[in-house]
């Protein structure tokens, strides 16, 4: 069976521009502003009605394929190494090689309380666009409480489309309720320096080739060729 992912880890789970593009999830419209456009990678936050808490935005073009990204992202043991604040991942369940669900652990600064999330996710591939996609929600149940303070309300994306020339658009979402205060220091670290230090730390590994041989389970084997 696959390794598990660490997407969700983002709960560890920007130029002020303000610009409409399409929702992340149905039903909901945002207004983006851009908080930080710097070595290739931009994040945006937008308010979200009914909400107290803002959803973020995060984008970036690697020279890698889909499936290294895939790789990287399937690795559990990797996940410290490139999703901030993310300190344990572990598999709960294999629904199928692509709906799993998985436990992360998220070590938060001081004082603030830990975070974990119980995720629900599932991977799709669109060949006709080479696009994957991963929605993860947080879910409850399952797994007895711990001293970290547990997500229940999360939705979280990840969208890997190929460009051509060994190029990938890699583009991450997620609307998060904490389940608790945090300090404005801390939003502002969740929804702006965090996406963007996962997604450099990404780019980072993907690009030295490491998961470069990496072919997921859901990708049919000629997809890498036919990208364009």
């Amino acid at each position: 069976m696959m390794k598990v992912l660490g997407v969700f880890a983002q709960l560890s789970l920007v130029l002020l521009i303000s610009a409409k593009v399409f929702a992340q999830v149905d039903g909901v419209e945002y207004d983006w502003e851009l908080k930080r456009d710097k070595v290739g990678i931009k994040v945006f936050t937008s308010p979200v009605k009914g909400s107290k808490y803002k959803a973020v935005r995060a984008e970036m073009q690697v020279k890698a394929s889909v499936n290294s990204l895939v790789g990287l992202v399937f690795d559990s043991a990797a996940c410290p190494k490139w999703a901030d604040l993310c300190k344990e991942q572990r598999l709960v369940e294999a629904v199928s090689p692509s709906e799993l669900y998985v436990y992360v652990y998220n070590d938060i600064p001081f004082p603030v309380k830990d975070r974990d999330v119980l995720a629900h996710l599932v991977w799709e591939y669109d060949s006709a666009k080479k696009k994957v996609t991963m929605s993860s929600t947080a879910t409850v149940g399952r797994l007895d409480k711990t001293k970290a303070v547990r997500i229940e309300n999360a939705v979280a994306n990840w969208h890997f489309t190929a460009l051509g020339d060994g190029e990938t658009l890699v583009e991450n979402f997620a609307h998060i309720d904490p389940n608790g205060p945090t300090p404005a220091w801390v939003t502002n670290l969740l929804l702006v320096d965090s996406p963007f230090k996962t997604l450099k730390r990404m780019r980072k590994i993907v690009e030295s080739g490491k998961y470069a041989e990496y072919q997921p389970e859901f990708i049919p084997l000629e997809a890498e060729e036919a990208s364009p």
